[in-house]
């Protein structure tokens, strides 16, 4: 293996390590506080790690009014719809649960890719993803198959609502042309403009409890700011994407072990089951689309 994927590789674990450690962060922060003080936080911290080094990566670039308005409003789509779903999502689910079921996101976004027919469609990859998704069914209904086995519907509605958010934020923000490290520093700006709107309109969005704050922090720079240019960092050192886009599919299990450890939640023989046939089926499908491009 080149120096260069070595390097890639580390920094890609880095990022994994610390996207394992969230979806036990989310929970225990809402332990004391509510899903919209969680996300005030932790958007205000993410604004303030990505802003400056958006800028920074952006120096030499032009940057055109429209773009940055564009990227502005686009952050109503993602964080603040995005992460609202999910925190509630996570304020009624099992941590395990709520984790599981968002990972579905690389699934939509490869079906969105194939009808949009940015990559090609065929029936292997489609029985690949219909894999995916009962893994997602088996996670839902806790291996019952049937929605009265859900152990919380709504709950379990909002994270697969939140993994067909981030694919339509993906469909979106690939039109703004501006440097990536910049673009989600704007995202992240322009749905904190709106909270502070939000909140100097009576909404109860600055936390009182000290936890909460410290959660929300993590929460910025371990889910939303840190691991982004860690990977963004990653990419650059490497040829080999799909070396590092592998890596991504360690986390739900990495993640699984913290939730054991600091939540203390008994790991259902479904929420195991699902991961495999979800993660199956997304490794199948990619490798495949690897040897067809």
């Amino acid at each position: 293996m080149r120096k260069e994927t070595q390097q890639a590789v580390i920094l890609a674990g880095m990022a994994l390590l610390m996207w394992s450690t969230v979806a036990t962060a989310f929970k225990l922060t809402l332990r004391t506080g509510t899903p919209a003080e969680l996300l005030f936080v932790s958007v205000l911290t993410a604004c303030l790690v990505l802003i400056p080094a958006g800028f920074f990566q952006a120096r030499k670039v032009s940057i055109s009014l429209q773009n940055v308005l564009k990227a502005l409003g686009t952050g109503l789509l993602m964080p603040l719809t995005y992460y609202s779903v999910l925190f509630v999502a996570y304020d009624r689910l099992p941590a395990q649960s709520a984790q599981i079921i968002n990972f579905t996101w690389p699934v939509f976004m490869a079906a969105a890719a194939m009808l949009l027919k940015r990559e090609p469609a065929n029936m292997a990859r489609i029985f690949f993803l219909l894999i995916s998704l009962s893994g997602a069914i088996v996670v839902l209904t806790r291996g019952t198959f049937s929605l009265k086995g859900a152990e919380d519907l709504p709950g379990s509605m909002l994270a697969l609502g939140s993994a067909l958010l981030w694919t339509a934020f993906w469909m979106l923000q690939s039109n703004i042309p501006l440097p990536g490290t910049l673009r989600m520093g704007l995202y992240f700006s322009g749905a904190f403009i709106v909270m502070i709107i939000l909140s100097a309109s009576g909404f109860a969005l600055i936390p009182s409890h000290s936890r909460t704050w410290f959660g929300g922090i993590y929460t910025g720079l371990f889910e939303m700011s840190l691991p982004f240019l860690i990977w963004q960092k990653a990419l650059e050192k490497t040829r080999s994407v799909a070396v590092i886009s592998n890596v991504i599919y360690l986390s739900p299990f990495l993640s699984l072990i913290f939730i054991r450890t600091f939540l203390q939640e008994a790991i259902h023989p479904s929420s195991l089951i699902g991961l495999l046939l979800i993660s199956a089926g997304l490794f199948l499908q990619m490798n495949l689309k690897e040897k067809e491009d």
